[in-house]
């Protein structure tokens, strides 16, 4: 039982219309065209840096060679003065001079044992064991 016939079903493209797909490709080439404008504009600063670096560079080691000249010349004047070396005396200012160290005084013991006044008995006197 069918109830009506079959027809095939109807395919309807609906995408962007030309014009859209054409101002698409414009703004897309617009922005290609600024993109590699930037891209050119960023590459000639980047070589501008490098150029004045490349200068820097260039005359910090001009003035390296010119430093390395001076200190090996005067390192040379500095050898050669080593043999002509000369020397004065002169007499010492403020100087201090030592003495022979002088013996102490010890004083007077007060310290007196007079045998005589003790007792010679047991217990008086030192006791040493035999």
């Amino acid at each position: 039982m069918c109830f009506g016939g079959s027809s095939a079903p109807q395919i309807v493209y609906s995408g962007p219309s030309a014009a859209d797909i054409e101002s698409q490709n414009a703004s897309l080439q617009s922005y290609m065209q600024q993109s590699a404008a930037q891209q050119q504009q960023f590459a000639a600063s980047l070589q501008q840096q490098v150029d004045q670096t490349n200068a820097q560079a260039a005359e910090q080691r001009q003035r390296l060679d010119q430093e390395r000249t001076a200190a090996a010349a005067e390192m040379a004047a500095q050898q050669q003065q080593a043999y002509s070396v000369t020397s004065a005396a002169a007499d010492p200012v403020l100087a201090q001079t030592t003495k022979a160290a002088a013996p102490k005084k010890k004083p007077v013991s007060s310290l007196k044992i007079s045998a005589g006044s003790v007792e010679s008995t047991a217990g008086s006197g030192l006791n040493i064991g035999v």
